[in-house]
């Protein structure tokens, strides 16, 4: 008869999950054996936030889910932030937390805290293992993660409950896509754009993990439909596409809202708009496309196909279509040259504007370059502006927009793949998890840091700006980068010039190890900064 921790630890394998990231305490010690002895590698995080970000990272990557540990109380609490990151940005990890002595209960106070009550608002299940119902929980919190939209779960444990025996094994209950229509009504498909002739596309995170990327291009060139993604979806259809019209999702006013709302009607494909900074108010005619239902919350659609994607994207292609002359591939062309005519002030002495450093990141990079983007003003840019020419190759916090995602992310893009990662990040989300480089370090994965510097919190200090207000509370003093990175190993490079930035992108794809880049930046380049 196994033991719960045990039988935990066959279920993570039996799942297909080959690492465990965490800050482990005491009371996961149990946990931790059991997992030691299946065989599944465990990586020692250095804030607990990470380990939920790197879970999540994983789980995007590799399409099974990820898994975090950490003890109770402040480590469960300080993991919020990346639960919260995997519950709004729908990613599917368990998080195991230990749990209080169960038979102190109500005389004992000590890092005791409602952790169920804590996480039900962030999760699609949460529970503390008992010893009478061990194995149920463990399948419903499995159950949870993939079933419908997908998820986190969270399951909390005492040492004391993970060495009692398992009990009665229920069966295991793991639910794939959900059934396909028998067959979907072609002839209502026909209809819907008997009188429509300029038919857009907008995809989003939801199309993972059917990835049914070849699909979607063929429809776009049967429809002729210009196609808008989100930044968890960059690279669903590549920026080199004479269809591809730009990244929604960072701002109220994105470049791509013009083109959409130029349309008669839109096909919504895996959308969600967590994503979506504008609340989603298009009156346009509207295929809703996903493998779970509309809501969460619910927005109007006259058409939902839900079920297997590619079965619906293949149902679409099969219906004939109009296409106003000035459609598709030629307003796509236009609005790109609309687009390139903005003019950007040239940078400070020993600065470098972002359109430089993403020009040298792009030219000295290959498509399957990974990039993980941190929260700042450096993100709406960068995800507005990196050209991805393949899907999965660009990692972001986006509904929940966590700072502190873009080092951690990496880190686990690079061991779950073995590719080439870059992380943009802010100086201060990168100061908020400084502590991973040396994770980093010890790894010796090849990831590429680049901090933009520029000592303060742009995206806010140009809100303060925007309403004529001085700057306050929005500017610090960076560490010497520099020393910072010789204190853990690391490479450095310091880039004042698109010249020294592709010098330093050149040495980091020559030597494969790690190295942080220290980006001058100048922030006038940023769209957010008032000019």
């Amino acid at each position: 008869m196994s033991t719960i921790a045990q039988y935990l630890a066959q279920q993570l394998s039996m799942a297909g999950i080959s690492t465990v990231y965490g800050l482990p305490g005491g009371e996961n010690v149990e946990i931790l054996e059991a997992i030691r002895k299946q065989d599944i590698d465990f990586v020692l995080v250095r804030n607990e936030s990470s380990a939920c970000f790197m879970a999540a990272a994983s789980a995007r990557l590799t399409g099974i889910p990820g898994v975090a540990i950490t003890t109770l109380g402040p480590g469960a609490t300080n993991a919020y932030a990346g639960f919260a990151h995997a519950y709004l940005d729908r990613a599917p990890i368990l998080l195991i937390t230990a749990a209080s002595d169960p038979s102190l209960a109500g005389r004992h106070s000590h890092q005791a805290l409602d952790l169920e009550a804590i996480f039900r608002p962030v999760s699609k299940f949460t529970a503390e293992i008992t010893a009478d119902k061990a194995a149920a929980m463990v399948q419903a919190a499995l159950h949870a993660l993939m079933a419908g939209r997908p998820g986190p779960a969270h399951l909390s444990i005492h040492n004391d409950v993970a060495l009692q025996s398992v009990g009665a094994l229920p069966t295991p209950q793991f639910e794939g896509l959900p059934a396909s229509p028998a067959k979907y009504d072609l002839k209502r498909l026909a209809k819907f754009f008997e009188d429509k002739y300029r038919p857009i596309i907008v995809v989003g995170l939801g199309l993972e993990p059917e990835r049914p990327y070849a699909q979607l291009r063929q429809l776009a060139e049967k429809l002729g439909a210009p196609l808008i993604d989100s930044p968890k979806s960059k690279g669903a259809l590549s920026a080199d596409h004479p269809l591809f019209a730009g990244t929604l999702g960072l701002t109220a006013s994105d470049p791509a809202y013009q083109i959409l709302n130029e349309s008669d009607c839109i096909i919504a494909v895996g959308f969600d708009v967590v994503e979506l900074v504008k609340p989603w108010d298009q009156a346009q005619p509207l295929i809703w496309v996903a493998n779970w239902d509309n809501d969460d919350p619910r927005i109007a659609s006259d058409i939902e196909l839900v079920g297997p994607v590619t079965e619906a994207l293949a149902a679409l292609a099969r219906v004939d279509t109009q296409q106003h002359q000035g459609w598709g591939e030629a307003r796509v062309a236009a609005f790109r040259r609309e687009q390139g005519q903005s003019v950007v002030a040239a940078p400070q002495d020993g600065r470098v504007l972002p359109q430089a450093f993403l020009a040298a990141l792009r030219e000295g990079t290959a498509d399957e370059v990974i990039i993980t983007s941190d929260v700042g003003s450096h993100k709406i840019f960068a995800a507005l502006s990196w050209p991805a020419r393949r899907p999965n190759c660009y990692l972001v916090s986006n509904g929940l927009s966590a700072m502190g995602y873009g080092l951690s992310s990496a880190i686990a893009a690079a061991m779950v793949s073995r590719r080439q990662v870059v992380c943009i990040t802010g100086d201060a989300g990168l100061a908020m998890v400084l502590g991973e480089l040396g994770l980093l370090a010890e790894l010796q994965l090849p990831v590429m840091v680049a901090v933009m510097n520029d000592s303060a919190l742009d995206l806010i200090r140009s809100a303060q700006r925007r309403r004529e207000r001085q700057a306050f509370g929005t500017e610090f003093r960076n560490p010497d980068f520099g020393m910072i990175a010789r204190a853990y190993g690391l490479d450095y490079r310091r880039a004042e010039t698109q010249e020294e930035c592709a010098a330093a992108i050149d040495y980091g794809l020559a030597t494969g190890k790690p190295l942080l880049i220290d980006v001058m930046i100048d922030p006038i380049g940023y769209p957010t900064t008032p000019r």
